[in-house]
Parts: C-alpha cells; sequence; structure tokens
C-alpha cells in the first residue's frame, strides 16, 4: 500500500488524465471496427434483442461484422461518456486552480 498523499488538484489533474486515456483507447478501438454495414444487414442496424438476431443470420462472417458494428456503436457512446465525464472534471479542476493561485 502506498503512503503517497495527493492533493485535490492532483487528483483532479489524474482525473482528467484517465477520461483521456480512455477517450484515446476507445477511439483506437473504433478504427478497427466497421463504421457501417452491407445492405443485407440492415434490417439489423437497431435491433436490441441482439442474440435473437444473430440466431436469424446463417452466415457466422456476417454474425461477426454486425457484431463488431454494434460494438463500435457501443464504443461511440462510451467516448462520448467519457468527454463528458472529462469536460466535468476539468471545469471543478480549473476551479480548484483558481483556488489555489487565489
Amino acid at each position: 500500500m502506498s503512503d503517497v498523499q495527493y492533493t485535490p488538484l492532483q487528483l483532479r489533474e489524474m482525473e482528467v488524465a484517465d477520461y483521456q486515456k480512455n477517450i484515446d483507447a476507445y477511439t483506437s478501438i473504433l478504427t478497427t471496427l466497421p463504421t457501417d454495414i452491407p445492405a443485407r444487414l440492415e434490417s439489423y442496424r437497431n435491433r436490441t434483442d441482439k442474440h435473437e438476431a444473430i440466431k436469424e443470420i446463417e452466415s457466422f462472417d456476417d454474425v461477426e461484422l454486425l457484431s463488431d458494428y454494434w460494438y463500435g456503436q457501443e464504443v461511440k457512446g462510451l467516448i462520448r461518456t467519457e468527454m463528458l465525464e472529462q469536460r466535468k472534471a476539468k471545469a471543478i479542476l480549473v476551479y480548484l486552480q483558481e483556488q489555489e493561485n487565489g
């Protein structure tokens, strides 16, 4: 266990940096995933019950493609969430910096 003590300002800086690491990781993951699906799979684009949807698809390649597409959509949502949380953390960081600088 570490005996290192951080100030609230340092903790907030680390929080902002952690959000950025997540944003960068998700952005990198997104580059490996399809951004669209072929017309033959269009009817599955917004299916909510994904397990039922993939049962209907014969081709394992299509199942993989569709699941990668769905995962990409989830990753896009995660990026937006991380960006929103980072924005809030940055606002608090600015406040703490102002308090520290008088």
